[in-house]
Protein backbone atom coordinates (compact mmCIF):
# COMPACT_ATOMS: atom_id res chain seq x y z
CA UNK A 1 0.00 0.00 0.00
CA UNK A 2 1.32 3.45 -0.97
CA UNK A 3 1.28 5.54 2.22
CA UNK A 4 1.79 8.72 0.17
CA UNK A 5 -1.54 8.53 -1.64
CA UNK A 6 -4.89 9.60 -0.13
CA UNK A 7 -6.61 6.99 2.00
CA UNK A 8 -9.43 6.49 -0.49
CA UNK A 9 -10.58 3.10 -1.78
CA UNK A 10 -8.24 1.78 -4.48
CA UNK A 11 -9.01 -1.51 -6.29
CA UNK A 12 -5.28 -2.35 -6.30
CA UNK A 13 -5.44 -2.66 -2.52
CA UNK A 14 -8.34 -5.13 -2.62
CA UNK A 15 -7.43 -8.22 -4.66
CA UNK A 16 -9.81 -10.20 -2.46
CA UNK A 17 -12.71 -8.30 -4.09
CA UNK A 18 -11.44 -7.83 -7.63
CA UNK A 19 -10.96 -10.74 -10.03
CA UNK A 20 -8.38 -10.60 -12.86
CA UNK A 21 -11.29 -10.13 -15.29
CA UNK A 22 -12.55 -7.15 -13.28
CA UNK A 23 -9.10 -5.56 -13.24
CA UNK A 24 -8.83 -6.04 -17.00
CA UNK A 25 -12.24 -4.48 -17.58
CA UNK A 26 -11.36 -1.53 -15.36
CA UNK A 27 -8.28 -0.79 -17.46
CA UNK A 28 -10.36 -1.05 -20.63
CA UNK A 29 -12.84 1.41 -19.15
CA UNK A 30 -10.02 3.77 -18.18
CA UNK A 31 -8.67 3.68 -21.74
CA UNK A 32 -12.10 4.47 -23.22
CA UNK A 33 -12.66 7.33 -20.77
CA UNK A 34 -9.26 8.85 -21.48
CA UNK A 35 -9.58 8.48 -25.25
CA UNK A 36 -13.19 9.46 -25.82
CA UNK A 37 -14.75 11.20 -22.82
CA UNK A 38 -12.16 13.41 -21.14
CA UNK A 39 -10.92 15.24 -24.27
CA UNK A 40 -14.49 15.88 -25.47
CA UNK A 41 -16.45 16.24 -22.24
CA UNK A 42 -16.87 20.02 -22.42
CA UNK A 43 -18.40 19.99 -25.91
CA UNK A 44 -20.57 16.93 -25.23
CA UNK A 45 -21.93 18.47 -22.04
CA UNK A 46 -22.57 21.89 -23.57
CA UNK A 47 -24.44 20.46 -26.56
CA UNK A 48 -26.32 17.73 -24.72
CA UNK A 49 -28.96 15.34 -26.02
CA UNK A 50 -29.53 15.08 -29.76
CA UNK A 51 -27.07 17.88 -30.55
CA UNK A 52 -24.27 15.93 -28.87
CA UNK A 53 -25.25 12.84 -30.85
CA UNK A 54 -25.44 14.64 -34.20
CA UNK A 55 -22.89 17.46 -34.13
CA UNK A 56 -20.32 15.19 -32.46
CA UNK A 57 -21.49 11.95 -34.00
CA UNK A 58 -17.98 10.59 -34.60
CA UNK A 59 -17.15 11.00 -30.92
CA UNK A 60 -20.53 9.95 -29.54
CA UNK A 61 -20.94 6.81 -31.60
CA UNK A 62 -17.24 6.02 -31.62
CA UNK A 63 -17.22 6.03 -27.82
CA UNK A 64 -20.31 3.83 -27.53
CA UNK A 65 -19.02 1.46 -30.20
CA UNK A 66 -15.77 1.05 -28.27
CA UNK A 67 -17.78 0.29 -25.11
CA UNK A 68 -19.83 -2.35 -26.90
CA UNK A 69 -16.82 -3.89 -28.64
CA UNK A 70 -15.04 -4.17 -25.28
CA UNK A 71 -17.88 -6.32 -23.97
CA UNK A 72 -19.29 -4.03 -21.29
CA UNK A 73 -22.96 -4.33 -22.20
CA UNK A 74 -24.99 -6.75 -20.12
CA UNK A 75 -22.31 -7.85 -17.64
CA UNK A 76 -25.06 -8.92 -15.22
CA UNK A 77 -26.64 -11.34 -17.73
CA UNK A 78 -26.37 -14.94 -16.42
CA UNK A 79 -24.02 -17.32 -18.19
CA UNK A 80 -26.91 -19.61 -19.15
CA UNK A 81 -28.16 -16.77 -21.35
CA UNK A 82 -24.77 -16.10 -22.90
CA UNK A 83 -23.67 -13.31 -20.57
CA UNK A 84 -20.60 -12.88 -18.34
CA UNK A 85 -22.66 -13.49 -15.20
CA UNK A 86 -21.18 -10.79 -12.98
CA UNK A 87 -22.69 -10.39 -9.51
CA UNK A 88 -24.37 -7.16 -8.49
CA UNK A 89 -21.51 -6.50 -6.08
CA UNK A 90 -18.92 -6.90 -8.84
CA UNK A 91 -20.87 -4.54 -11.10
CA UNK A 92 -21.15 -2.02 -8.25
CA UNK A 93 -17.42 -2.04 -7.50
CA UNK A 94 -16.77 -1.32 -11.18
CA UNK A 95 -19.41 1.42 -11.28
CA UNK A 96 -17.86 3.30 -8.38
CA UNK A 97 -14.43 3.32 -10.05
CA UNK A 98 -15.72 4.29 -13.50
CA UNK A 99 -17.69 7.16 -11.96
CA UNK A 100 -14.61 8.24 -10.02
CA UNK A 101 -12.33 8.18 -13.08
CA UNK A 102 -14.80 9.98 -15.35
CA UNK A 103 -16.12 12.38 -12.65
CA UNK A 104 -19.69 11.58 -13.71
CA UNK A 105 -22.21 8.78 -13.35
CA UNK A 106 -23.08 9.34 -17.01
CA UNK A 107 -20.06 7.38 -18.17
CA UNK A 108 -20.98 4.41 -16.01
CA UNK A 109 -24.51 4.53 -17.45
CA UNK A 110 -22.94 4.39 -20.91
CA UNK A 111 -21.13 1.18 -19.96
CA UNK A 112 -24.60 -0.41 -19.55
CA UNK A 113 -24.11 -3.23 -17.08
CA UNK A 114 -27.73 -4.21 -17.74
CA UNK A 115 -30.09 -3.36 -14.91
CA UNK A 116 -32.95 -3.09 -14.23
CA UNK A 117 -34.10 -4.55 -17.54
CA UNK A 118 -32.04 -7.74 -17.30
CA UNK A 119 -33.63 -8.58 -13.95
CA UNK A 120 -37.09 -8.02 -15.44
CA UNK A 121 -36.28 -10.21 -18.43
CA UNK A 122 -34.86 -13.01 -16.30
CA UNK A 123 -37.44 -13.12 -13.53
CA UNK A 124 -40.63 -11.66 -15.00
CA UNK A 125 -40.81 -12.13 -18.79
CA UNK A 126 -43.13 -15.10 -19.50
CA UNK A 127 -41.96 -16.01 -23.01
CA UNK A 128 -38.61 -17.79 -23.00
CA UNK A 129 -37.83 -16.96 -26.65
CA UNK A 130 -38.48 -13.27 -25.97
CA UNK A 131 -36.25 -13.40 -22.94
CA UNK A 132 -33.36 -14.88 -24.94
CA UNK A 133 -33.95 -12.49 -27.86
CA UNK A 134 -33.52 -9.40 -25.70
CA UNK A 135 -30.64 -10.76 -23.68
CA UNK A 136 -28.89 -11.28 -27.02
CA UNK A 137 -29.87 -7.78 -28.16
CA UNK A 138 -28.38 -6.31 -24.97
CA UNK A 139 -25.09 -8.16 -25.40
CA UNK A 140 -24.89 -6.84 -28.97
CA UNK A 141 -25.30 -3.25 -27.78
CA UNK A 142 -29.02 -2.73 -27.31
CA UNK A 143 -29.74 -0.23 -24.55
CA UNK A 144 -33.10 -0.29 -22.78
CA UNK A 145 -35.00 2.51 -21.06
CA UNK A 146 -38.26 2.37 -19.11
CA UNK A 147 -41.22 4.41 -20.29
CA UNK A 148 -43.09 4.58 -17.01
CA UNK A 149 -44.61 7.94 -16.12
CA UNK A 150 -47.33 9.86 -17.90
CA UNK A 151 -46.84 13.65 -17.93
CA UNK A 152 -49.93 14.28 -15.79
CA UNK A 153 -49.73 11.33 -13.38
CA UNK A 154 -46.05 11.47 -12.42
CA UNK A 155 -45.30 9.07 -9.55
CA UNK A 156 -49.03 8.32 -9.22
CA UNK A 157 -48.69 5.39 -11.58
CA UNK A 158 -52.26 4.24 -10.96
CA UNK A 159 -53.53 7.52 -12.38
CA UNK A 160 -51.83 7.24 -15.76
CA UNK A 161 -53.89 7.60 -18.93
CA UNK A 162 -51.89 5.42 -21.30
CA UNK A 163 -53.72 2.22 -22.25
CA UNK A 164 -53.08 -1.08 -24.01
CA UNK A 165 -56.06 -2.90 -25.55
CA UNK A 166 -55.78 -6.54 -26.64
CA UNK A 167 -57.00 -7.20 -30.17
CA UNK A 168 -56.52 -10.86 -31.00
CA UNK A 169 -52.86 -11.62 -30.28
CA UNK A 170 -51.77 -7.98 -30.39
CA UNK A 171 -51.95 -5.17 -27.87
CA UNK A 172 -52.60 -1.67 -29.21
CA UNK A 173 -50.82 1.00 -27.13
CA UNK A 174 -52.01 4.61 -26.92
CA UNK A 175 -51.02 7.44 -24.60
CA UNK A 176 -48.35 10.00 -23.64
CA UNK A 177 -45.00 9.45 -21.94
CA UNK A 178 -42.43 11.90 -20.56
CA UNK A 179 -39.08 11.89 -18.77
CA UNK A 180 -37.75 8.95 -20.71
CA UNK A 181 -34.00 8.75 -21.21
CA UNK A 182 -32.12 8.07 -24.44
CA UNK A 183 -34.98 7.94 -26.91
CA UNK A 184 -32.51 7.80 -29.80
CA UNK A 185 -31.95 4.75 -32.01
CA UNK A 186 -28.95 3.85 -29.87
CA UNK A 187 -25.30 3.61 -30.88
CA UNK A 188 -25.84 0.53 -33.04
CA UNK A 189 -29.57 0.83 -33.78
CA UNK A 190 -30.70 -1.77 -31.23
CA UNK A 191 -32.40 0.59 -28.76
CA UNK A 192 -35.50 -0.78 -27.03
CA UNK A 193 -37.84 0.21 -24.23
CA UNK A 194 -40.15 -1.12 -21.54
CA UNK A 195 -43.48 0.72 -21.75
CA UNK A 196 -45.86 0.68 -18.77
CA UNK A 197 -49.49 0.95 -19.86
CA UNK A 198 -52.93 0.22 -18.42
CA UNK A 199 -54.50 -3.00 -19.62
CA UNK A 200 -57.38 -2.68 -17.13
CA UNK A 201 -58.63 0.90 -16.75
CA UNK A 202 -60.94 -0.09 -13.88
CA UNK A 203 -57.91 -0.75 -11.67
CA UNK A 204 -55.02 1.39 -10.52
CA UNK A 205 -51.53 -0.11 -10.18
CA UNK A 206 -52.80 -3.69 -10.49
CA UNK A 207 -54.09 -2.80 -13.94
CA UNK A 208 -50.64 -1.85 -15.27
CA UNK A 209 -48.74 -4.06 -17.71
CA UNK A 210 -45.23 -3.81 -19.14
CA UNK A 211 -44.43 -4.15 -22.85
CA UNK A 212 -41.23 -4.53 -24.86
CA UNK A 213 -41.09 -1.89 -27.59
CA UNK A 214 -38.34 -1.48 -30.18
CA UNK A 215 -37.21 2.07 -30.84
CA UNK A 216 -38.01 1.82 -34.56
CA UNK A 217 -41.60 0.61 -33.99
CA UNK A 218 -44.39 2.36 -35.87
CA UNK A 219 -46.51 4.53 -33.60
CA UNK A 220 -43.80 6.35 -31.58
CA UNK A 221 -44.30 10.10 -32.01
CA UNK A 222 -41.65 12.38 -30.50
CA UNK A 223 -42.42 15.91 -29.40
CA UNK A 224 -40.07 18.45 -27.87
CA UNK A 225 -36.72 17.45 -26.43
CA UNK A 226 -35.99 18.37 -22.81
CA UNK A 227 -32.93 20.57 -22.18
CA UNK A 228 -31.43 19.08 -19.04
CA UNK A 229 -29.36 20.75 -16.33
CA UNK A 230 -27.24 17.66 -15.67
CA UNK A 231 -26.76 14.22 -17.25
CA UNK A 232 -26.94 16.04 -20.57
CA UNK A 233 -24.64 14.36 -23.04
CA UNK A 234 -25.85 10.77 -22.61
CA UNK A 235 -29.55 11.49 -22.92
CA UNK A 236 -32.10 12.64 -25.46
CA UNK A 237 -35.28 13.08 -23.47
CA UNK A 238 -38.44 13.61 -25.48
CA UNK A 239 -42.11 14.08 -24.89
CA UNK A 240 -43.59 10.95 -26.41
CA UNK A 241 -46.97 9.95 -27.75
CA UNK A 242 -47.71 6.31 -28.48
CA UNK A 243 -50.39 6.15 -31.15
CA UNK A 244 -51.79 2.79 -32.22
CA UNK A 245 -48.45 1.13 -31.48
CA UNK A 246 -48.94 -2.61 -31.88
CA UNK A 247 -47.13 -5.15 -29.69
CA UNK A 248 -47.59 -8.93 -29.96
CA UNK A 249 -48.59 -10.54 -26.67
CA UNK A 250 -45.36 -12.58 -26.63
CA UNK A 251 -43.57 -9.28 -25.91
CA UNK A 252 -45.19 -8.77 -22.54
CA UNK A 253 -42.20 -8.08 -20.28
CA UNK A 254 -44.19 -9.30 -17.26
CA UNK A 255 -47.53 -11.09 -16.85
CA UNK A 256 -50.52 -8.84 -17.49
CA UNK A 257 -51.26 -6.66 -14.48
CA UNK A 258 -47.79 -7.20 -12.98
CA UNK A 259 -45.92 -4.46 -14.83
CA UNK A 260 -45.35 -2.11 -11.93
CA UNK A 261 -44.35 -4.97 -9.61
CA UNK A 262 -41.67 -5.99 -12.13
CA UNK A 263 -40.33 -2.43 -12.41
CA UNK A 264 -40.22 -1.93 -8.64
CA UNK A 265 -38.35 -5.20 -8.06
CA UNK A 266 -35.90 -4.39 -10.86
CA UNK A 267 -35.33 -0.92 -9.45
CA UNK A 268 -34.84 -2.35 -5.96
CA UNK A 269 -31.89 -4.25 -7.40
CA UNK A 270 -30.67 -1.38 -9.58
CA UNK A 271 -30.54 1.06 -6.66
CA UNK A 272 -27.70 -0.97 -5.17
CA UNK A 273 -25.64 -0.12 -8.23
CA UNK A 274 -26.75 3.51 -8.27
CA UNK A 275 -25.61 3.81 -4.65
CA UNK A 276 -22.15 2.67 -5.76
CA UNK A 277 -22.17 5.40 -8.43
CA UNK A 278 -22.87 7.90 -5.65
CA UNK A 279 -19.94 6.49 -3.66
CA UNK A 280 -17.72 7.10 -6.69
CA UNK A 281 -18.89 10.72 -6.88
CA UNK A 282 -18.14 11.25 -3.16
CA UNK A 283 -14.64 9.81 -3.48
CA UNK A 284 -13.93 11.85 -6.63
CA UNK A 285 -15.03 15.02 -4.82
CA UNK A 286 -12.75 14.21 -1.88
CA UNK A 287 -9.81 13.71 -4.23
CA UNK A 288 -10.50 17.03 -5.95
CA UNK A 289 -10.67 18.79 -2.59
CA UNK A 290 -7.40 17.19 -1.48
CA UNK A 291 -5.60 17.96 -4.74
CA UNK A 292 -6.51 21.62 -4.41
CA UNK A 293 -6.07 22.18 -0.68
CA UNK A 294 -2.74 20.34 -0.42
CA UNK A 295 -1.14 22.32 -3.26
CA UNK A 296 -2.66 25.75 -2.70
CA UNK A 297 -0.69 28.02 -0.34
CA UNK A 298 -2.41 30.72 1.67
CA UNK A 299 -0.81 32.66 4.53
CA UNK A 300 2.38 30.62 3.96
CA UNK A 301 0.68 27.27 4.60
CA UNK A 302 -1.17 24.70 2.47
CA UNK A 303 -4.92 25.19 2.89
CA UNK A 304 -5.32 21.62 4.17
CA UNK A 305 -3.55 22.59 7.42
CA UNK A 306 -6.37 24.92 8.50
CA UNK A 307 -9.17 23.42 10.60
CA UNK A 308 -11.84 25.22 8.60
CA UNK A 309 -10.59 23.25 5.59
CA UNK A 310 -9.66 19.80 6.85
CA UNK A 311 -12.70 19.43 9.13
CA UNK A 312 -15.24 19.39 6.24
CA UNK A 313 -12.96 17.11 4.21
CA UNK A 314 -12.88 14.68 7.15
CA UNK A 315 -16.69 14.81 7.25
CA UNK A 316 -16.81 14.01 3.53
CA UNK A 317 -14.57 10.99 4.08
CA UNK A 318 -16.72 9.70 6.96
CA UNK A 319 -19.80 9.84 4.73
CA UNK A 320 -18.01 8.22 1.79
CA UNK A 321 -16.75 5.31 3.87
CA UNK A 322 -20.15 4.82 5.53
CA UNK A 323 -21.85 4.96 2.14
CA UNK A 324 -19.46 2.37 0.70
CA UNK A 325 -20.01 0.06 3.68
CA UNK A 326 -23.82 0.08 3.58
CA UNK A 327 -23.83 -0.11 -0.23
CA UNK A 328 -21.51 -3.13 -0.18
CA UNK A 329 -23.81 -4.80 2.34
CA UNK A 330 -26.88 -4.10 0.19
CA UNK A 331 -25.28 -5.56 -2.94
CA UNK A 332 -23.90 -8.63 -1.19
CA UNK A 333 -27.25 -9.39 0.44
CA UNK A 334 -28.95 -9.19 -2.94
CA UNK A 335 -26.41 -11.60 -4.44
CA UNK A 336 -27.04 -13.98 -1.54
CA UNK A 337 -30.77 -13.99 -2.25
CA UNK A 338 -31.76 -12.22 0.95
CA UNK A 339 -35.54 -11.71 0.95
CA UNK A 340 -35.40 -8.27 2.58
CA UNK A 341 -32.90 -7.19 -0.06
CA UNK A 342 -35.28 -8.33 -2.80
CA UNK A 343 -38.04 -6.26 -1.21
CA UNK A 344 -35.80 -3.21 -1.43
CA UNK A 345 -34.91 -2.61 2.19
CA UNK A 346 -31.13 -2.61 1.86
CA UNK A 347 -30.68 -0.97 -1.53
CA UNK A 348 -33.02 1.88 -0.57
CA UNK A 349 -31.29 2.33 2.78
CA UNK A 350 -27.94 2.47 0.96
CA UNK A 351 -29.14 4.83 -1.74
CA UNK A 352 -30.87 7.15 0.73
CA UNK A 353 -27.53 7.66 2.45
CA UNK A 354 -25.11 7.53 -0.48
CA UNK A 355 -26.98 9.89 -2.85
CA UNK A 356 -27.26 12.94 -0.53
CA UNK A 357 -23.70 12.28 0.65
CA UNK A 358 -22.47 12.54 -2.95
CA UNK A 359 -24.27 15.83 -3.55
CA UNK A 360 -23.02 17.20 -0.24
CA UNK A 361 -19.44 16.14 -1.06
CA UNK A 362 -19.59 18.07 -4.34
CA UNK A 363 -21.03 21.11 -2.55
CA UNK A 364 -18.34 21.06 0.15
CA UNK A 365 -15.57 20.69 -2.42
CA UNK A 366 -16.96 23.63 -4.38
CA UNK A 367 -17.01 25.75 -1.23
CA UNK A 368 -13.38 24.84 -0.46
CA UNK A 369 -12.23 25.77 -3.95
CA UNK A 370 -14.26 28.96 -4.02
CA UNK A 371 -15.42 30.70 -7.18
CA UNK A 372 -12.96 28.80 -9.35
CA UNK A 373 -14.95 25.59 -8.72
CA UNK A 374 -18.00 26.84 -10.63
CA UNK A 375 -16.03 27.93 -13.69
CA UNK A 376 -16.48 25.38 -16.47
CA UNK A 377 -12.80 25.09 -17.37
CA UNK A 378 -10.75 26.11 -14.35
CA UNK A 379 -13.23 24.48 -12.01
CA UNK A 380 -13.47 21.23 -13.94
CA UNK A 381 -14.73 18.74 -12.92
CA UNK A 382 -16.71 19.92 -9.88
CA UNK A 383 -19.13 22.11 -11.79
CA UNK A 384 -20.15 19.11 -13.93
CA UNK A 385 -20.07 16.68 -11.01
CA UNK A 386 -22.50 18.77 -8.98
CA UNK A 387 -25.01 19.11 -11.84
CA UNK A 388 -24.82 15.43 -12.76
CA UNK A 389 -25.09 14.29 -9.13
CA UNK A 390 -28.43 16.07 -8.71
CA UNK A 391 -30.08 13.35 -10.80
CA UNK A 392 -29.52 10.96 -7.88
CA UNK A 393 -32.39 12.74 -6.14
CA UNK A 394 -34.70 11.86 -9.03
CA UNK A 395 -34.00 8.14 -9.42
CA UNK A 396 -36.29 7.43 -6.50
CA UNK A 397 -38.98 9.67 -5.07
CA UNK A 398 -37.47 10.64 -1.70
CA UNK A 399 -40.69 10.93 0.29
CA UNK A 400 -42.08 7.65 -1.07
CA UNK A 401 -38.84 5.96 -0.06
CA UNK A 402 -39.09 7.47 3.42
CA UNK A 403 -42.63 6.15 3.69
CA UNK A 404 -41.46 2.71 2.58
CA UNK A 405 -38.57 2.65 5.05
CA UNK A 406 -40.74 3.87 7.93
CA UNK A 407 -43.28 1.15 7.14
CA UNK A 408 -40.49 -1.42 7.06
CA UNK A 409 -39.18 -0.16 10.39
CA UNK A 410 -42.49 -0.57 12.24
CA UNK A 411 -43.47 -3.66 10.20
CA UNK A 412 -46.79 -2.30 9.03
CA UNK A 413 -47.97 -0.21 6.12
CA UNK A 414 -48.11 3.50 6.93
Amino acid sequence: MDVMKPNIYDPADHPEEWTPEMYRKLEQARDIIEEWWLPNRRQLDRLGGVLAMTEMSDVYYGMHKSIIDAGFYGRIIPKEYGGPGWSLYQCGLMSAEVTKIAFTKGMDDALAYGEPWCHILQHWTPDEDTKREYFKRTLEGGFCTIWATDPESGVDMGGMRGSAVLEGDTYVLNGPKWWMAMCSPGPVGLQWHLALMKTDTTKRTSGLSLFIVNDDADGIIRGREGDLTGARWGCARYELLLKDLRVHKKYLAAPEGKGLYAIVEGMNKHMGNQAFQAVGVSEAAIKQALDYTTTTIRWDHPLIEYQGVHFPIADMWVNAEAARAITAKANKLWDEGNEEAKQGKWSILAFKFAAPAAIDACRKAIELMGARAIEREEGWPLELMYRDAMVFQLYRTPNIDRKFLASYLVRRRL
